[in-house]
């Protein structure tokens, strides 16, 4: 992510954000988000603990400040789509500059509380394990599952965690809207990313115009999405790939998926991973 200039007001958001979010912040990580020099970081740390002496505490074990018990969002509204816009996941149209009106449909469709992502957050940071309440489509009620976390996915308007789940004893990916509870796991020991072997993988998924469009509709496509090519290929992780197929609307089986709700379709799919399979989303 490329780092922005600020102003204080934005850097003493991007503090309370830090800490109600990821549980802590340090003069490094506001050193990757803002153009700003060491010393400058370390100020603004100072001075919105001496604004906000409740908001958080040092951390004898790092360089760092973790979020109090009694933390509370102050200057900013404590919403997820606040956290996505600083670490540069989702864009502002206050950036953006097209000389015309400009208006966007993206939306956030995770429904998750910051000290719950906190933790979830300082498990992949740390490699540890947690458990978690939990629902899925196949089992609606929550229940609990232990799980240790290693990436966060963004998939559109949702956001899944990268796993290795006890209760599936495999890797896989939840939905953070789906997480209900939190809390440590300090007992248990279940594999980590070095070997999620499937995230490691990289696969081609290679795009094409549906079949059942007719000549001048592939061309105008082919335009649209190729630059003029005869394909467009995406270079993934293969737990990646199933997302990638759904937000371009790509047709697995083109004969169940037709033209024109489907423009796309994915070349020669049975090449790819299991875990590259849209139908198990």
């Amino acid at each position: 992510m490329t780092r922005r200039n600020s102003a204080p007001k934005e850097r003493f958001e991007a503090i309370e954000i830090l800490l109600l979010w990821e549980g802590r912040v340090s003069r490094s990580r506001l050193l990757d988000l803002f153009n700003i020099h060491e010393t400058l970081a370390s100020r603004d740390i100072a001075g919105f603990r001496a604004e906000y002496p409740d908001a958080c505490e040092p951390d004898s074990g790092s360089k760092s400040y973790v979020g109090s018990w009694s933390l509370r969002p102050t200057l900013t509204r404590g919403t997820f789509d606040e956290y996505q816009r600083l670490i540069g996941a989702i864009g502002s149209l206050d950036a953006v500059s097209a000389g015309v009106a400009v208006e966007s449909i993206q939306v956030d469709a995770t429904s998750i509380r910051h000290p719950l992502f906190a933790q979830i957050h300082r498990a992949m940071r740390l490699g540890r394990c947690i458990r978690v309440l939990y629902r899925s489509m196949s089992n609606p009620e929550a229940h609990e599952r232990v799980i240790r976390p290693h990436s966060l996915i963004q998939t559109g308007p949702r956001w899944h965690i990268r796993a290795y789940c006890s209760k599936a004893e495999a890797f896989c990916d939840l939905n953070l809207g789906r997480i209900s509870a939190v809390s440590a796991s300090e007992d248990a020991v279940l594999p980590g990313l070095d070997r999620d072997v499937d995230w490691h993988r990289i696969v081609a998924v290679r795009l094409v115009p549906h079949r059942d469009l007719s000549a001048e509709q592939a061309r105008m496509v082919r335009e649209e999405y190729m630059g003029g090519t005869a394909a467009t290929v995406f270079n993934v992780r293969a737990p990646i790939a199933k997302y990638l197929i759904q937000s371009f609307r790509a047709a697995i089986d083109p004969e169940r998926e037709r033209a024109p709700e489907h423009l796309l379709m994915v070349y020669q799919p049975e090449e790819l991973p299991a875990v590259a399979d849209i139908r198990r989303l």
